[in-house]
């Protein structure tokens, strides 16, 4: 490995060459968030003296269950380059984990250099010729429980507010890197793909993206501040804090052990969105992204999920009624309206119905409120990821939630994740291959199908999405574009479309 010194706005920085990609980990983009500063929107991490070791991964947030390497000094962000940059500026791409707003971080796993995390970006960046950020914002309590209801002394949707401001530093820095601060993509899957949605209804970060990756967003996962101020006060109760204002002085596993309690408070009433959320609070996040017309928007987007999301929660779902499932998943239907719903799903036991009808609700139909939304005005594509390995199907999990990362990064490889893929390890690098190329070209121009200049052209052709033309990409062992493929399941669903938020 060969060391790599980049001067910055900031000032110099310290990466290290392997093999085609120059990684630049640990990255501060803020301040951080303690003492004075914690449950504040975060600061500008400004010039710091002599040269930044930017050759191993920062902290991930504070989270529960925490592991080594957990902190609430977590604003970093990592920066993967290809070699080819010095052909001049290219295409940049910020990267937003998932993990339902409580669980998650830029490593992947815990890794010495980042090779072989989840979210190793090494062979996406290089394969696409684009620079990839990945970052870190706060979760949970830090990030996402709204204490601003209780108290003014704090501020909300910090979680946000910190990936706004990685895009600042975007803004600022990357062209230092060989980036161009012109075409620049949010990308995110699960809980992050719905952030990323939600910043194009944050008025003051609109303008600094200029396309949108969705995977398997939770789109009704996200409170209004009665809600959440509800959930704030359970969770305080949960946790003994009798003194807000000296919050910081609890034990953070003691704070975060809470998620559990609050994760049972809400499934009590509901199944299908997470425990703690972003708020809408109509100041910050200005409407919930389910319900958006997305005005003015200016934007393409690709947005999909997989076929079979939530067969990987179903452990959540056992043990529980038939009748209370259902009230659960619906809660706010009428039990005539829940029957007719679960007698159009007639193909699999009980529990994989549930988890069927729950990942339809969750995933499915809110991708395409999203793609109607925007496509009146922007270049929609939309997909559906079908790939299974033989392991996923024995197991019932078939194309689940997160089944896609592996493939789509790359990173298949490591001792922990290969036996997922017996069998079948070509055939899913393959569809994870095709599925980068058609990701790099709507990267760089802002369609799958090629890149600037028609360089790159797929075999397959994705088509728009429109309202009439309901174009769909589906990735499997091969590939096809179809057309109103989803109208069976709006069918069951009745035509419903909102199933949490209310509009």
């Amino acid at each position: 490995m060969d060391n790599f010194v980049l001067i910055t706005p900031q000032g110099k920085v310290k990466g290290r060459l392997k093999d085609s990609c120059i990684k630049y980990l640990g990255v501060p983009y803020a301040e951080a968030p303690v003492g004075n500063l914690q449950f504040k929107a975060p600061i500008e991490k400004l010039e710091w003296f002599g040269e930044l070791d930017a050759t191993k991964f920062a902290n991930d947030p504070i989270q529960h269950p925490m592991y080594l390497g957990c902190s609430e000094d977590c604003l970093y962000l990592n920066v993967y380059v290809p070699k080819c940059v010095s052909l001049g500026k290219i295409p940049v791409v910020v990267w937003l984990f998932g993990g339902s707003y409580v669980h998650g971080g830029c490593k992947g796993t815990v890794a010495k250099h980042g090779k072989h995390g989840l979210y190793d970006a090494e062979m996406f960046a290089v394969e696409n010729s684009c620079i990839v950020v990945t970052v870190n914002y706060r979760l949970g309590l830090h990030g996402f429980l709204y204490l601003t209801g209780i108290s003014d002394k704090f501020e909300s949707n910090l979680g946000l507010k910190d990936i706004e401001m990685a895009l600042r530093w975007v803004r600022r820095n990357i062209d230092s890197y060989g980036g161009d601060i012109n075409n620049v993509t949010l990308w995110g899957e699960s809980a992050g793909a719905a952030l990323a949605i939600a910043m194009m209804c944050v008025p003051s970060a609109k303008d600094l993206f200029h396309k949108v990756i969705s995977q398997s967003a939770c789109l009704e996962s996200f409170y209004t501040p009665e809600e959440a101020t509800e959930i704030a006060e359970k969770y305080l109760e949960y946790a003994g804090v009798s003194n807000l204002d000296e919050i910081n002085k609890y034990d953070y596993k003691q704070l975060t052990k809470v998620v559990k309690a609050i994760d049972s408070y809400v499934r009590e009433r509901k199944f299908g969105i997470c425990s703690i959320n972003p708020v809408v609070d109509g100041e910050y996040l200005k409407e919930f992204p389910s319900t958006s017309s997305f005005a003015d928007l200016g934007k393409p987007i690709l947005i999909g999920s997989n076929a079979n999301e939530a067969r990987v929660f179903g452990s959540v779902m056992k043990g529980y009624k038939h009748d209370e499932v259902m009230r659960r998943i619906f809660p706010y239907f009428s039990e005539e309206y829940r029957q007719k719903v679960l007698a159009a799903y007639t193909q699999n036991p009980k529990t994989r119905d549930f988890c069927d009808i729950a990942g339809d609700i969750m995933y499915k139909v809110q991708k395409y409120n999203v793609a109607d939304a925007i496509s009146v005005n922007n270049p929609v594509y939309v997909y559906q990821f079908n790939y299974a390995p033989v392991i996923f199907r024995l197991f019932g999990w078939g194309a689940c939630h997160v089944a896609e990362l592996p493939l789509l990064f790359g990173n298949m490889k490591p001792w922990f994740r290969m036996p997922l893929y017996l069998g079948d390890q070509t055939t899913a690098a393959e569809v994870g291959k095709r599925m980068r190329k058609y990701w790099g070209n709507f990267i760089w121009s802002g369609n799958p199908n090629s890149a600037n200049n028609g360089d790159h052209p797929m075999e397959v052709v994705w088509n728009k999405y429109t309202s009439t033309d309901r174009n769909c990409m589906n990735f499997g062992k091969t590939d096809s574009c179809l057309k109103d493929q989803d109208v069976e399941t709006m069918q069951k669903l009745q035509g419903e479309r909102h199933f949490f938020v209310r509009k």
